[in-house]
C-alpha cells in the first residue's frame, strides 16, 4: 500500500472552490526585502541607517531625506543577471539512505531594472535653531528582484532503492487526500462536463491537480480492482508484486542473516525483493522553474532637520509586486526500462462508460503550472538619525507589516504520450483574491565620518516573519482556509537577521570608492519534540493530527544556521562641485534554496513485504527526489542626479 506526505511545499493547488496557492513558502517569498536604492547606496551594502543624505537611504530610514542640505533629482537604470547552477538528489530510502546530489546544470536570466527614480525638496524654514529645515520627497524604489530561472535533472532513483514518480504521487494524492479531508477523488464527478465546480459525494470540491492529472492522463482509474476502485499512475502497474531491479535491471535477492541470497534447496536463488503496486524502472526526470517580477515601494515622505544635529523622518509607503511563476516538469523512461512494462490506460468516459486501451508502453508525462499575482499594499515607517558628535552618527527605524490585497491567476497542464496514445488535461484559470500582512521589521546603524575624506558604517536589520498571516474578506467561520497555514507561519517562521557594513572613500575630490557587505540569515526556524524528533513545518503537516491529538509536543525552537543570503558590493561615483552627480555600482548576490517536485509517498518495506516503521509506528518513507539550486545575481545599476 502507498501512503501520503503532503508537504507545504508540493500542495501547489489547496482547496481551489475557496482558497489559492498560497503556502508558508510564498509568505517567505513575498514578506522579504533584498534593497536596491541608488547606485551609491548600494555600493555601500545599504548600510546607510545612520547615514542619510541620499535618496537610496529613505527606504531604511526615512529620516535620510533630511539630511539632505539641498533638494536632489535622480534615476537609476540597471541590468539584473540572474544565474543559476542546480543539481539532483534521486529518491533515497528514509530507513537506510542519504540523500546525495550530483550533476551541475546552469540557467540563467537577464532582466532590465529601474531601481529608482525620485526627488527630494528642502524647505528652509530661516530659523537658527530648532526646526530649520523640512523636506518632502517621493519615489519609487525597487525592494525585491525575482527573476530567476533554474533547471535539474537526474533518475527518480539509484541503487535498490524503490521508483517513485510525479505520476505515482498524483495517483497517491488522487487516491488518499483528494479533497484535502482523506478522501478518494470521486470518479462520479470525472463524469460531468465541468468537473472542477462540483462537490463529490462528500459535499466537498476535489482539488483540481488531480482532476487535471485524470483528464491528461498522468493518472488512471481502475474499477475493478479489488479495493472497489483505484488511480494509479501513468507509469505503474496496477497489479503486484513486482521485482525490485537494480541499475542495471536484475533482480535482487532477499539476504538471509549471513548477507547471503535465501535459497531452494538446489541452489537457484528463492526469494527477490518485490513492491506491490508501483513504478517498475528508471526515470529521467526534468524540473524547471523561472520566477520574474519585482516589489516596488512608491514612497512619499517627510523628513524634519533640528539644529543640524537630528532629523527625523516618516514613511507612507505602498508596495506594489508583479510576481509570474512557471513550472514545467517531465519524466521518461530511460534505456533500463523493462521492454515489458507496459501499462492499460483506462478512465471513465463523460457519458458514463468505462474505457479500457489496450496494454502499451508508457512514454512520457508533462506536466506545468501557471502562476501570475499583482499585489499592492501599505505600510508606515519612522526613523531618526541623531549626531551626538560631530563624527558620530546613530540612526534607527521602525517599519509596520504591510497590508497587502493579492489578486492572483493560476491553471495547470498535463499532457501523456503512451504508445500509441496521448491525452491533455488543462484546468480552468483560478482566480483568487484575498489578503495577507506582511512582517514587520526594525533596522539601527551606526556610521563614522572621517571629514570629507570618507565615512564607515553599519546596520543591524531585525524582520519578524511570525506575525505573517493570510486572511480573506469572506466569512468561512470556523473553516477559515488559511488557519492551517497560518499556523505553520507562526510556529515555523521566526526573525531574521541582516548585517550590513559599507565603506565610502575620497581618494580625490571628485571620485568616491565604496564597498559594502550584507548577510541575512533565514527565518525559517524548526524544533525538538518531547520525543527528541525534529520537526520542521513539513513533518508537523506530515503529523498534525499527531500533534493536536496531544501525543506529542513542540519543545526546544531552534534557527536554521545554514542556506544564508550574502551579497558583496563595490562601487564608484562621480563627486561635482556642481550640479549634476553619477554613480555606478555592482552587486552579486548568492543564496541557496531546495525544492522537492513532487510529494513523497511511498512506503518502505523489508524484504518480506513489511512496512518498516520507527519506534513510534510511524513509517519509514522514500524520500521523493529534491533539487538544490544555487543563484547568483549579479546587479548593475547607473545612477544619475541633479542638485538644485
Amino acid at each position: 500500500m502507498k501512503k501520503a506526505i503532503f508537504t507545504l511545499t508540493a500542495l501547489l493547488f489547496a482547496s481551489m472552490a475557496v482558497s489559492s496557492a498560497q503556502t508558508m513558502y510564498d509568505a517567505l517569498d513575498l514578506g522579504k526585502d533584498n534593497y536596491f536604492g541608488t547606485a551609491r547606496t548600494l555600493g555601500m551594502g545599504n548600510a546607510v541607517t545612520a547615514v542619510g543624505g541620499d535618496l537610496g537611504s529613505v527606504a531604511l530610514n526615512p529620516a535620510g531625506s533630511a539630511v539632505a542640505g539641498y533638494s536632489t533629482f535622480t534615476i537609476s537604470q540597471g541590468l539584473s543577471i540572474s544565474s543559476t547552477k542546480s543539481s539532483w538528489a534521486p529518491a533515497y530510502s528514509e530507513f537506510d539512505g542519504t540523500q546525495e546530489f550530483s550533476g551541475a546544470t546552469k540557467a540563467g536570466k537577464v532582466r532590465y531594472t529601474m531601481p529608482n527614480i525620485g526627488f527630494n525638496l528642502r524647505i528652509d524654514t530661516g530659523e537658527y535653531s530648532g526646526l530649520k529645515s523640512w523636506n518632502f520627497a517621493f519615489l519609487s524604489t525597487m525592494t525585491n528582484n525575482f527573476v530567476e530561472k533554474s533547471v535539474a535533472r537526474g533518475f527518480n532513483a539509484v541503487g535498490g532503492t524503490p521508483f517513485t514518480s510525479m505520476a505515482g504521487a498524483f495517483a497517491t494524492g488522487a487516491m488518499f487526500n483528494s479533497d484535502g479531508n482523506g478522501s478518494m477523488l470521486d470518479p462520479d464527478i470525472l463524469t460531468y462536463t465541468d468537473p472542477y465546480n462540483h462537490l463529490n459525494r462528500n459535499g466537498f470540491y476535489d482539488r483540481w491537480q488531480y482532476i487535471t492529472a485524470y483528464e491528461g492522463g498522468m493518472i488512471n482509474y481502475n474499477e475493478t480492482i479489488e479495493t472497489g476502485g483505484a488511480f494509479y499512475g501513468a507509469n505503474e502497474y496496477k497489479y503486484g508484486p513486482y521485482y525490485l531491479l537494480d541499475d542495471d535491471g536484475n533482480k535482487i535477492p532477499i539476504l538471509d542473516d549471513n548477507g547471503n541470497p535465501r535459497q531452494y534447496d538446489n541452489g537457484d536463488p528463492m526469494y527477490y525483493q518485490t513492491y506491490d503496486f508501483g513504478v517498475p524502472g528508471r526515470l529521467l526526470q526534468t524540473s524547471e522553474r523561472v520566477r520574474y517580477g519585482s516589489k516596488n515601494d512608491i514612497v512619499t515622505n517627510f523628513g524634519f532637520n533640528f539644529n543640524d544635529n537630528f532629523y527625523v523622518g516618516v514613511n507612507f509607503t505602498f508596495p506594489i509586486i508583479n510576481l509570474r511563476y512557471l513550472e514545467r516538469f517531465s519524466e521518461v523512461p530511460d534505456s533500463s526500462w523493462p521492454a515489458t512494462a507496459t501499462v492499460t490506460p483506462e478512465m471513465v468516459h463523460p457519458n458514463g462508460d468505462y474505457i479500457v486501451e489496450a496494454a502499451q508502453l508508457f512514454k512520457q508525462v508533462s506536466y506545468a503550472y501557471n502562476y501570475d499575482a499583482d499585489i499592492s499594499g501599505i505600510n508606515a515607517g519612522v526613523g531618526f538619525i541623531w549626531l551626538p558628535v560631530r563624527n558620530l552618527r546613530i540612526g534607527a527605524s521602525i517599519k509596520t507589516p504591510t497590508a497587502y490585497s493579492v489578486s492572483e491567476r493560476l491553471y495547470m497542464t498535463v499532457d501523456t504520450r503512451y504508445q500509441n496514445l496521448s491525452r491533455h488535461g488543462e484546468s480552468p484559470v483560478g482566480e483568487f483574491e484575498y489578503n495577507f500582512r506582511s512582517p514587520w521589521s526594525m533596522s539601527t546603524g551606526l556610521a563614522w565620518t572621517f571629514g570629507s575624506f570618507g565615512l564607515v558604517s553599519a546596520d543591524w536589520q531585525m524582520t519578524d516573519f511570525s506575525v505573517m498571516k493570510y486572511s480573506t474578506d469572506d466569512d468561512f467561520g470556523p473553516d477559515d482556509p488559511y488557519a492551517r497555514t497560518n499556523e505553520y507561519m507562526n510556529l515555523f517562521c521566526g526573525v531574521s537577521h541582516s548585517l550590513r557594513l559599507g565603506l565610502e572613500l575620497r581618494p580625490l575630490p571628485f571620485l568616491a570608492l565604496r564597498a559594502g557587505y550584507t548577510r541575512t540569515s533565514n527565518p525559517e526556524r524548526y524544533y525538538y519534540d518531547n520525543e527528541g524528533y525534529l520537526v520542521d513545518a513539513s513533518l508537523y503537516d506530515k503529523d498534525y493530527a499527531y500533534y493536536q491529538a496531544g501525543k506529542a509536543w513542540l519543545l526546544d525552537k531552534k534557527y536554521y544556521v545554514n542556506a544564508p543570503v550574502s551579497s558583496v558590493s563595490l562601487g564608484v561615483g562621480y563627486v561635482s562641485t556642481g550640479s549634476f552627480y553619477a554613480d555606478f555600482a555592482l552587486r552579486r548576490t548568492t543564496s541557496a534554496s531546495y525544492y522537492s517536485p513532487y510529494n513523497t509517498y511511498l512506503e518502505v518495506k523489508d524484504d518480506l513485504g513489511k512496512v518498516r516503521c520507527n519506534a513510534d509506528g510511524v513509517a519509514y518513507m522514500v524520500i521523493a527526489p529534491c533539487t538544490r539550486s544555487v543563484r547568483s545575481l549579479v546587479d548593475a545599476v547607473l545612477t544619475v542626479g541633479w542638485r538644485f
